[in-house]
């Protein structure tokens, strides 16, 4: 697997757990989906006055199935 698949497999995986888990669903969605290192992202979500900041870290196991977990989360305000 390259790295664009290997990203875009990892982000289909981090959108299914948002759409999962996350349940502040006003404002303004996604705003930002930010590649920290190879396995680990930080997604933006527009909230009316803060940005919720998840972030995930990712494996692959040896068949290529992507597993995520959050590992953090923040909130930046306006």
């Amino acid at each position: 697997m390259n790295a664009i698949e290997r990203s875009k497999c990892i982000i289909e995986a981090i959108l299914a757990d948002i759409s999962r888990s996350y349940s502040q669903v006003g404002g303004g969605g996604i705003s930002a989906i930010k590649q920290n290192s190879t396995t680990s992202f930080t997604v933006s979500i527009s909230q009316e006055e803060r940005v919720d900041l998840l972030t995930y870290e990712a494996t692959i196991d040896a068949k290529g199935k992507v597993s995520v977990k959050k590992t953090g989360e923040d909130t930046k305000s306006h």
